[in-house]
């Protein structure tokens, strides 16, 4: 286990351990719950862009588990293994749906469907998107591992928000915090771009589903089906009718909540263009 030396801290490496014995056991003990997996998901994206709804909305399917933010390449790089892993994201999956799937100050229960419970499992995966791309970032050989470790077909989703709002909402979080520079945010944010950029170019066509966080809380249900598609399940008229229960009525378009100079509007403008999938947006839009 020398791979805990990615651990921050003498903390982190002891939970690390803890965990690396308790989910040995788990995996071993609870196997026959993953004999019917055929599908690995994974988010890459950005901080606040809409992948906590997501996330909580595939978890509700009665035939996915996807966990709040495990962080699954930080396992990985810790020397995991696929039964371990599976063993942390289904716990995690049971724990947040008893919480109410609460994040980042929204409530997204579904309401009689199966977040933290399943009826046959064919799908796992972990909704981590900011934080999977920064990994990525650091390490981009850790997607080549994720493969050879969980030994089954690989579905990722990207999900993209006007750059204008998503930077918006994560300078006012840093705010809070205390002193923030949105120039060095805006910066972090396209290199995350960056790094999305380049992992989709080691992805089969078949592999990835881009999702424009726009259009998808403007028709729900369409992205809904899409996603069940892309995952090879069902999209059941109830289960479509619940989750847009918890969709919002309409984006919220945080870039009016804070300050811009017009050479901030400009710089993110200059850097959006660098990227297709950001084409469709503007300040303006």
């Amino acid at each position: 286990m020398n791979a805990f030396h990615h651990a921050r801290n003498g903390s982190d490496v002891w939970e690390l351990r803890k965990l690396y014995v308790t989910s040995a056991y788990g995996g071993v003990v609870h196997r026959n719950r993953f004999t019917q997996l055929e599908t690995f998901c994974m988010f890459l994206g950005y901080a606040r862009s809409g992948t906590s709804l997501l996330g909580a909305l595939l978890d509700a399917h009665p035939n996915v588990v996807v966990a709040h933010e495990l962080d699954v390449l930080k396992y990985l790089q810790a020397g995991f293994r696929k039964h371990q892993i599976f063993h942390l994201l289904l716990e995690n999956s049971k724990a947040h749906a008893k919480r109410g799937r609460k994040a980042t100050g929204y409530i997204y229960e579904v309401q009689d469907q199966w977040q933290g419970r399943y009826t046959t499992l064919r799908v796992i995966g972990d909704k981590k998107g900011g934080r999977s791309s920064l990994r990525l970032q650091e390490n981009p050989q850790l997607l080549d591992e994720l493969r050879t470790t969980i030994g089954l077909p690989l579905k990722v989703f990207h999900i993209v928000r006007n750059p204008y709002d998503n930077i918006a909402t994560k300078y006012r979080r840093r705010l809070q915090r205390g002193p923030a520079d949105l120039q060095d945010v805006i910066e972090q944010h396209f290199s995350q771009c960056q790094t999305v950029a380049d992992t989709k170019q080691k992805l089969d066509e078949a592999e990835l589903l881009e999702i424009h966080h726009e259009s998808m809380i403007e028709d729900p249900v369409r992205w809904l089906r899409a996603m069940c598609e892309f995952l090879g399940i069902e999209c059941s008229a109830d289960y479509a009718n619940h989750c847009t229960q918890i969709v919002f009525s309409s984006p919220h378009k945080s870039r009016h909540d804070i300050e811009w100079s017009q050479d901030d509007i400009e710089l993110v403008r200059v850097n959006m263009a660098r990227y297709e999938f950001l084409s469709s947006y503007s300040f303006e839009t």
